[in-house]
């Protein structure tokens, strides 16, 4: 198992869940704050654990929301 760290005050302690499975690999939020969005589309709603997404190369992730005022 491996962790990533990410210094960015929108992020929660455990995110969200990247792994590989059967040549494929997937994402899930694991219930946080400021959520996990493929192409501009959150994929769970705030404190809720998203089911599992197959990433495709051609999909853009973006890890929490941008906050006015956050350094």
């Amino acid at each position: 198992e491996h962790n990533g760290y990410f210094d960015y005050k929108v992020l929660s302690r455990q995110h969200t869940e990247v792994w590989e499975e059967s040549n494929k690999f997937f994402i899930k939020d694991a219930k946080s704050s400021n959520g996990t969005s493929i192409n501009g589309e959150r994929l769970s709603a705030e404190g809720v654990e998203s089911e599992p997404y197959v990433l495709k190369s051609d999909k853009s992730v973006e890890f929490g929301i941008d906050i006015v005022g956050c350094e």
